[in-house]
Formats: structure tokens, sequence, C-alpha cells
């Protein structure tokens, strides 16, 4: 297994042999090492194609430079140099074509109405390269057609060409499948995950991976049979993720300007292999510098979800694989949805949790209910066929209140992932826990997602943790400011911080805190917890803010703590 630094790396000398040849680049070894460098320096070392233009217009003078012979005369080149300089290119993407390392993808045009974001696959008249695309939108919502135009003119090289005024790029979803069994070791490692299960009995409390789930233990093909069973057959599961961030950073932008991410996580790797970034499938990144409606994230999945029917009805055929050389027949099934709260809801057509269907899993209401209804046992699960009822007749509807009354009543509206035979909405959609677990959004969640206000610290017992005798608790020689300033650390010093304490993070983040107080204030703090100052440098003579705050936490943390 190669890290994806050095798979890029075997992959682009392993084509050098073929980049070296006359037929395709030309005799001239001096072209062929110019052209081999950019190339290298871009897949290996990540160079932009702005930077790969700009190494190969500097080389170019170079060579220009070195073949000039009288330097005031900067024509007298041979025929042979001047052959070669004007042949020599401009646009790194025409040569890393020569190495076929760029996946297959496709330049979708989209509406860029706001409340449409329609999407259009390009058509090819005869063998050009040139897209062809409607000129306008021609989505009808409600016997209403958008009518927005899609294309903006471009001048290139003096020749007018329409290009889409927003461009949406898919990548062949098969195509990543095809390079993923090209990878030694990896097809084997895919057809083994449904023996790897750790639990067989499906009574075992302890589930390590997806597989031990119930419902992949209990997940049928389309011939019925359970979906593992096949002679020949490739049969790999997947998982989606649809995330929405922002670009220019929070602090730049605020939530001004989103784009969104499709990727796809293959569940039959290894989960130590499985979530690296160069065995993910970026199927797309879709276009600010807004989220589009809830209604229109389904173009978006369009392109995806047609390749995983051709997977699971069909099947695909591929001519070669790295464990089988006279070619495979390869199912794939998206078995699950894994994103965030918001964006879980969005993709898998579920209303949002501040809604009065709020739950996914369940029929439970706010209004009925609430978020504080425990009493599980009591709880009435969606089904898939109620779920797909409701969305149907949400797809179906002929109005938009029609539309509204469905969505109220159900909380579902449709997604493309009901085009899925297989895929249940009520069981196939989990929230990711990397968002509580790792990134600490707990209170997030409650409070700025659901909704659920917590306990405030003035309704929380305030009794003091720790007390702190002082003689004289005003300071008679500190000012106001300086006041305020001992307040503030008696309140932080008096409440629960000896568990942070004990931890070398939890010193350095209470060290900043006091550090940002009055010097007064923490001087007189310190006299009157009798402790001295305490400062990294045992030479220092003058104490500063950081010294009298680390002096003052020693103290609370050696100090016994009263409950």
């Amino acid at each position: 297994m190669h890290s994806k630094f050095e798979y890029k790396y075997l992959l682009t000398f392993s084509a050098a042999d073929h980049f070296f040849d006359p037929i395709l680049l030309g005799a001239d070894p001096i072209l062929q090492l110019s052209v081999f460098m950019v190339v290298a320096c871009s897949i290996i070392l990540g160079v932009s194609r702005r930077g790969g233009s700009f190494m190969l217009s500097i080389l170019k003078y170079i060579i220009q430079l070195c073949f000039m012979r009288d330097v005031s005369n900067p024509e007298n080149l041979s025929p042979r140099d001047k052959k070669l300089l004007s042949g020599f290119p401009a646009d790194p993407r025409s040569i890393e074509a020569q190495f076929h390392l760029e996946g297959k993808h496709t330049i979708y045009t989209v509406c860029p109405n706001e409340a449409c974001h329609a999407t259009y696959k390009p058509t090819f008249q005869d063998d050009s390269p040139i897209p062809n695309y409607p000129t306008r939108c021609t989505q009808s919502r409600f016997s209403k057609v958008c009518k927005e135009f899609l294309l903006r003119p471009r001048d290139i090289d003096g020749h007018v060409i329409l290009r889409p005024i927003k461009p949406f790029v898919y990548f062949d979803f098969r195509d990543w499948v095809g390079s993923l069994l090209a990878r030694p070791g990896f097809e084997d490692k895919m057809d083994s995950a449904w023996n790897t299960s750790a639990s067989d009995d499906p009574a075992a409390d302890c589930m390590h991976d997806i597989f031990d789930g119930e419902m992949l233990r209990n997940f049928n093909g389309p011939d019925g049979k359970h979906f593992s069973v096949s002679s020949e057959e490739g049969r790999y599961v997947f998982s989606l993720c649809v995330d929405f961030f922002n670009p220019l950073s929070n602090k730049q932008a605020g939530k001004k300007t989103s784009v969104g991410l499709i990727s796809l996580v293959c569940l039959n790797l290894p989960p130590e292999l499985r979530y690296k970034p160069e065995n993910m499938f970026l199927a797309g990144v879709i276009p600010g510098p807004h989220e589009p409606p809830l209604n229109a994230l389904n173009h978006y999945l369009t392109p995806l979800i047609d390749d995983f029917l051709d997977f699971w009805n069909h099947g695909v055929c591929f001519t070669r694989t790295e464990g089988y050389r006279q070619g495979r027949l390869v199912r794939c099934a998206l078995v699950c949805i894994v994103c965030d709260l918001p964006a879980a809801r969005k993709t898998a057509g579920f209303a949002a949790s501040s809604h009065n269907r709020f739950c996914a899993i369940c029929c439970c209401t706010r209004k009925e209910h609430g978020y504080g209804n425990i009493d599980c046992d009591m709880w009435r699960r969606r089904t898939n066929a109620e779920c797909r009822a409701y969305a149907e007749s949400f797809r179906a509807a002929e109005s938009e209140e029609e539309r509204e009354a469905v969505f109220n009543a159900s909380g579902l509206r449709w997604s493309e992932l009901l085009r899925l035979p297989y895929f249940d909405p009520a069981r196939f959609v989990v929230v990711d826990a990397m968002h509580n677990l790792f990134l600490g959004l707990i209170q997030e969640h409650f409070q700025g997602i659901l909704g659920i206000r917590l306990a405030k610290d003035s309704d929380v017992d305030a009794s003091p943790v720790l007390d702190i005798p002082l003689s004289d608790r005003t300071g008679n020689n500190l000012n106001d400011t300086e006041r305020k300033s001992l307040s503030k650390a008696l309140t932080w010093l008096m409440g629960p911080m000896n568990h942070e304490l004990a931890s070398e993070l939890g010193m350095i983040k209470w060290t900043k805190k006091l550090s940002n107080l009055h010097l007064e204030a923490l001087k007189f703090l310190c006299q009157e917890l009798h402790c001295a100052p305490i400062a990294v440098d045992p030479r220092k003579k003058t104490m500063n803010r950081p010294d009298y705050a680390r002096g003052i936490l020693i103290w609370v943390s050696t100090h016994s703590f009263q409950c």
C-alpha cells in the first residue's frame, strides 16, 4: 500500500517510458525533460496549473537564452531551435493528458437562477471537443418554465465560444471504481470485507464495523440473494457525504459564501484505509456563492444516482482489474449517507430539526412529544414504504400549496436517493458523530440546531468550590478597573477548575486568561494568598503577569476543594 504521494510518484515515473516516446512529444530531449519536470512538479508537489504555466514560460525563456549565439540579435536562431521553441507547450493540461492521470469528468452547466439550479449535460457534435449546451433553462416548475440564460460568450483566439455561466464538474464514478480496482492489493481487501465480520452472532453486543450491523447482514442484491453472494462478481457498498463550507473562512465572510462537497467512501476497504483522502471519491463540488434551495440539491445528485443505478441493475463490466486480468462484472450499492445533522436532512429529503416532524427515524412531533420525550418504547418508527409514499406525493403535487401541505404533514420531500430501489430513508441516514465527538459541537447542536437551551450559569448552584480567604476583598490601593480584574479572578478561581489544572493544556489555558488581567490585581491576590510568582526562567528578576498568574494557579491546584 502506497500513500497518495508515493502512488502518484510511482505512477508518474512509470509513465516516463511512454512520455519520452518520440511519437508523443518529439525527439528533442530538452523539450522532453522540460515538460516532464513540470508534470512531475504538478503531480508530486501539487503545483497548480497557473504555476505550471509559469514554469513552462520560464523554461522556454531560459532555453531561448541558451540558444542565442548573439545576445544583441535575438532572432539569430537556427531553424532547429526555432522549431523547438515554437512547439514548446504553454498549458500543462495538454501535457498531463499524455499521462492519463486526470480522472474522467463532465462539465455540466447550472442554471444561475438561485431558485432553480437545474443542471444540463453537454452534447458533442461528431468528433468535436467543443461541448454544446442549451442556451436557456427549460426547467418547468408548476407549468412555469425558468428560461434563464445558461451561457455567456467568450472570445478565444478570435473565436466566440459560449461557456457555462455557472459550471458544475462531475467526476466519473465508473472511472474512479476502475482506478481503485487497479491498485495492487485493494481488490482482495474489498472482496474479503464480507468474510471478516467480527460478530456473526446477531445477538452480539459488540460491533467493530458496519458489516457487523443488522442492515448489511440482511442486505439483499437485485437477484434476491444476500448482496455478498456472487461467484465472480465484485460486490461493494459505499457511503455518501454531502457537506457545505465557507471557502473564504468564517472570519472573512461569515455564512454569506458557501460551496458544497459530494464525496463517497468505499466501506469494503478496511477502516484504516477507507477514510484516507487518496481512497475517497470526490463526485463534485456544488458551486456557490450560496447553498442551493432544499429542492434544488437533487440536481447535483442526479448523475451520481444514474451511475449507481447502472451498477445495481446491470452491473458495470471492467475489461481488466488487478485480480481479474480477463475482466470482471462489478455491482455497487449506496447503503448510507453520513453527514452532519442539517446536511443529512437536506440530502435525504427530511425536514429540519426545527420542523414539527423533526425526527428522521420515528413519528414523534415537537407539538405532541417535544424533545424531552425519552419513552422510546412508545415511539412509532418510520417505515420505508411510508417515507416513499409521502415523497412521491410531494413530487406529484401540482401546486406549491399542495406540496407545502404534504411536507408539513410528513416532514418529507422528494430526494434523488429514492430512485435507488433498495434505499431505505428510515434506516440509511446517519448523523455524523465526528462533529460532536471530535469537534466538540454538542452545545451548538443542542442550542443552535435543536433549539434546546441549556441551563445558564445563574440557574446552577453558585456555591463556591474553593474558599479563598481575603482580608481585604476590595483592595484599598486598587482603582476601579483593577478591582474589576480582581473580582473576575476570584470568580474564576472559586469555580470548578481543579480538573483542568491537572493537565498541561489546562494550565496553559488558565495562565493565558489570568495574564490578561491587570498586574496590580494579580500582585494583590498573590499577597493575600501568600504565594510567590513563578517564572519559567529561575534567573529572572522582574516578574510580569504570566509569572504571577502561574504562582496563583499552582496555589489553587495544591489546595483542597470543597464540594
